[in-house]
């Protein structure tokens, strides 16, 4: 995925290694990304949260169940998105309700 640079501690991104390593240390930020990445294209934060939720289950996204979903939304918009959008790998767009990862090179080929 990154590697360092000639300055030692600055990925390909430019991100330091520690703050990807953070980045990078939660499972539902790593399968965020990766689906966000999957994906392409700009997802509503309630759809990413189910489809985040059904690959964690093996279900289909509209197997989970709301309130589960709604908790995750509410822990996406808390925890992750702030960290995700403060480093530019991701923009939200608070018009439309949208998340689009803007790096896909800081993605983890295996989101587990």
């Amino acid at each position: 995925m990154a590697t360092t640079s000639s300055s030692g501690d600055r990925t390909e991104q430019g991100l330091p290694e520690e703050v990807v390593a953070d980045l990078l240390s939660d499972g539902t930020r790593r399968r965020a990304l990766s689906i966000l990445a999957d994906r392409g294209e700009p997802v509503v934060v309630a759809d990413l949260a189910a489809a985040v939720l059904a690959a964690q289950r093996d279900i289909e996204p509209a197997a989970v169940p709301d309130t589960d979903r709604d908790e995750l939304t509410e822990e996406l918009f808390t925890e992750h998105l702030p960290k995700l959008t403060a480093t530019d790998i991701v923009t939200y767009d608070s018009m439309v309700g949208t998340v689009e990862i803007q790096r896909p090179d800081a993605v983890p080929t295996d989101p587990r």
